[in-house]
């Protein structure tokens, strides 16, 4: 189970309640964690794999040239051509994680029945991992402001895990997943095999789950990409920009005959890096978005605090 899966299930529940939301985010983080700017004027061949909004301002005002790696010669052709691009540029990239106590990660979640929340994961390489998730300040809110208290950094059971499909790795087993593009093509999908969506689908989502949220090395975003790219169904859509205003490529996989959504990626071919993740119902309605604002090492994480309700609440009570 990773990201795509989880949320297409969340966002496919018409009108839901807010103890379903809550039971819902319960269900996806479980899974994430125990089970997954500069604007192209400005983005350089190697540079850590960091894009803070604050480093979007003025840098539409840069000029084109001074890109280190021109990518096309004119405009993409495919999907393919795209997501081979930032496999490259992905693979010239500093490896940020490596020695790292924490893997930081900082994005935004919308739901159509909520407004846009923050969330804010420290993955840990051997401590526990600690998540702070907005969607409780965002079920309260309505249609005012998130309530900065309803906001919690709380503890999440164990170091990092990853899911994907037909598994859960650990930070070290991510590190030891193979760079070569068809090797690590064959081991997701024979972890895949079997998957009630198809292994096609289920290497998508793989891929999927790989690409956020994880502290994978530059090599192995490199042959992520290349697996991606070796798909079949991926389509270019072209240029597109994200929820935080940042110019990217956009390609799509639809994924409707499997009862699952169309997937979109917007990502910087550039760098490599996915800026942002959507899915869209059959009738064109997004049913989930999640937008990579940041992502960094960190030596340390935030103390856990008590969760809002349910268990281990102080008073506790039920939500």
């Amino acid at each position: 189970m990773n990201l795509d899966t989880l949320a297409q299930k969340a966002g496919d529940v018409a009108g839901p309640t807010p103890d379903a939301l809550v039971a819902g985010r319960q269900q996806m983080d479980a899974a994430i964690t125990a089970a997954s700017a500069r604007v192209t004027a400005v983005r350089r061949s190697r540079r850590p794999r960091r894009w803070g909004i604050a480093a979007l301002a003025g840098a539409a005002a840069t000029a084109v040239a001074v890109l280190a790696v021109p990518l096309f010669g004119a405009s993409p052709a495919s999907a393919e051509e795209v997501l081979l691009a930032a496999a490259e540029a992905a693979g010239q990239q500093v490896d940020e994680a490596a020695g790292a106590a924490y893997w930081h990660v900082v994005s935004e979640v919308y739901y159509p029945d909520t407004q846009p929340f923050p969330r804010e994961i420290w993955q840990g390489r051997f401590e526990e991992s600690v998540l702070s998730n907005g969607l409780n300040a965002a079920l309260a809110a309505g249609d005012g402001a998130l309530d900065p208290a309803l906001i919690r950094a709380e503890g999440i059971d164990g170091p990092a895990a990853f899911g994907i499909a037909g598994g859960v790795l650990s930070w070290e087993d991510l590190e030891a997943l193979p760079t070569d593009a068809a090797e690590l093509e064959a081991h997701l999908r024979k972890m895949a095999s079997g998957q009630e969506s198809g292994e096609e689908n289920a290497l998508w989502e793989s891929v999927t789950a790989l690409l956020v949220e994880s502290p994978a090395s530059p090599a192995l975003r490199r042959a992520l990409w290349q697996v991606a790219a070796n798909m079949p169904d991926v389509e270019l859509v072209g240029a597109m920009t994200d929820s935080a205003g940042r110019q990217g490529t956009a390609v799509e996989r639809n994924q409707l005959d499997a009862g699952r959504d169309r997937a979109v990626y917007i990502l910087d071919p550039t760098d490599g890096t996915l800026l942002e993740i959507q899915n869209i119902d059959a009738d064109g309605k997004v049913v989930y978005r999640l937008t990579q604002l940041d992502q960094q090492p960190s030596m340390t994480a935030p103390v856990p605090q008590p969760p809002i309700c349910g268990p281990g609440s102080v008073p506790e009570h039920s939500c």
